[in-house]
């Protein structure tokens, strides 16, 4: 495969300069945003293993199923990503008056997803920390159970590699926001002033929702 586009990194400007030369593609766009996909299918198991390790014997097909269910859910989530954040981008553009087609948006937008793949790795990683090490008592009631997820989402709530895991979060998303500012400036023929609104009020409200729920007021 080639892996010039990972240039969009580094220099977003004269990548997506050079793309508005070619017709657009979203075939590379999708297969990041299917990486995407697959690494929050990963980033559940550690979780739902807890769940199942939860309930009796008897019940273990069924924690399976939910396995199933989450992570196909999660897998779904990325490309919905993709494909919401292309939209939204493509709707406020429209306020600024962006010409340029709806595929190009989605392409350029696909392209600005690819920093969130490598934090997303790493935010599978800390994920993976955090519950591995945990230890889950016997239970055999309903009781037992929503009491200890509740200690769960309290311990989670509190511990330093889940407040890193979300400043991760939060950085390559203002890393993803750049590439995007270039991307819809070129893609909807946009000033450098309404190519960073476009991006920045949408992105902005999502980072603010990070950081409330950082700071545990969700």
């Amino acid at each position: 495969m080639d892996t010039g586009f990972l240039r969009v990194l580094f220099d977003p400007g004269r990548f997506f300069e050079a793309r508005m030369q070619d017709r657009p593609s979203l075939k590379i766009p999708a297969l990041i945003a299917v990486v995407m996909g697959l690494i929050g299918a990963v980033s559940v198991i550690p979780m739902t293993d807890i769940t199942m390790a939860m309930l009796p014997a008897e019940m273990q097909g069924l924690g399976l199923l939910m396995t199933i269910i989450s992570a196909g859910v999660a897998f779904v989530g990325g490309l919905l990503g993709w494909i919401i954040y292309g939209f939204v981008f493509h709707l406020v553009s429209m306020v600024f008056k962006g010409q340029g087609p709806l595929e190009r948006t989605m392409e350029f937008t696909g392209y600005g997803l690819l920093p969130q793949v490598f934090g997303g790795i790493i935010g599978t990683y800390f994920s993976f920390q955090l519950l591995s090490g945990l230890n889950i008592p016997p239970m055999t009631s309903p009781e037992q159970m929503v009491e200890f997820s509740e200690e769960l989402v309290s311990v989670l709530a509190t511990d330093p590699l889940a407040q890193i895991a979300g400043i991760v979060t939060i950085l390559f998303t203002i890393w993803s926001a750049n590439i995007w500012v270039f991307g819809m400036k070129h893609a909807r023929n946009l000033s450098t002033r309404d190519a960073v609104l476009t991006v920045g009020i949408p992105v902005g409200l999502y980072i603010l929702y990070l950081l409330i729920k950082l700071a545990g007021w969700l």
